[in-house]
């Protein structure tokens, strides 16, 4: 498998955590549970067939997107194809670093994944078409560049300050209201411009970063009880741990390492 990853430079940096592009996926399983990580992205299959994502409590139920896909932030998990990673190209937005592209706010696309066209009309097709006729994986990124830098001048919105002061707070277990007496605003208002720049209220962002450090730990091989791991990323106790990772992994902490995979947040289903 040919993986790339290329962190851009100002004015990109800060609000894209990276570009990626993966090729020739290996592996038995044909499908891949997609961990939730508060943060938006966007997909190009460079494929000739449409994306398909599939309802993570039934493999059943899905959605077919073409020529791309938005993934707004959530906290639930989904499927997909592993042939949908034959030959792929991303976007890895920084949490709430989707909103000045956006062009409305990003609690409108959140908690699901829509085609690009319906996000970005009229440019997801032009995109993919560029993204194509890219010589190779240096090019495909400097597309995305070009692509994104323009989109950001075309319509120049800030994320608020303090949007990034408790995107950066939260996930160190500070307190919605103690982050909002910090910046200056009360909790109420720290609560409606967040949600709207990030897409989740600050607790539901606050529980899903933790359930990322928690991932984490467990993929660099963690080897203390779980209360412990509990403990030090900030659960009340071990039954609240497993709880929360139930409900952002639909499998518990045990099941996890015994799946797990190079790529924190792919899960294969055997």
């Amino acid at each position: 498998m040919f993986y790339r990853r290329y962190n851009p430079a100002l004015p990109l940096a800060g609000l894209v955590a990276c570009l990626w592009y993966s090729e020739g996926f290996e592996g038995a399983h044909k499908q891949e549970r997609l961990l939730p990580n508060g943060e938006s992205g966007i997909v190009f299959d460079l494929r000739e067939a449409p994306i398909q994502i599939y309802s993570a409590d039934n493999v059943a139920i899905s959605s077919t997107f073409e020529p791309a896909v938005f993934c707004g932030a959530r906290t639930d998990c989904f499927v997909i194809d592993t042939s949908a990673q034959q030959r792929v190209v991303g976007i890895q937005f920084t949490p709430g670093g989707a909103f000045p592209f956006l062009g409305i706010p990003a609690n409108e696309v959140a908690r699901a994944t829509y085609s690009l066209d319906d996000v970005w009309p009229r440019d997801a097709g032009r995109m993919r078409e560029r993204l194509l006729a890219a010589r190779n994986v240096r090019e495909i990124f400097a597309v995305l560049e070009q692509e994104l830098a323009a989109r950001l001048l075309r319509q120049p919105r800030a994320l608020h300050g303090a949007v990034i002061a408790a995107t950066q707070q939260l996930p160190r277990g500070v307190r919605v209201r103690d982050v909002a007496e910090r910046i200056g605003l009360s909790p109420r208002r720290l609560n409606d411009l967040f949600e709207m720049q990030t897409g989740l209220t600050p607790k539901a962002f606050q529980r899903v970063r933790r359930f990322q450090r928690a991932l984490l730990k467990l993929h660099k091989g963690w080897e203390e009880e779980w209360a412990s791991l509990a403990l030090d990323c900030g659960y009340y106790d071990q039954a609240h741990f497993i709880h929360d990772f139930r409900e952002f992994a639909g499998m518990t902490p045990g099941e996890y390492v015994a799946v797990a995979t190079p790529h924190l947040n792919h899960v294969p289903l055997l």
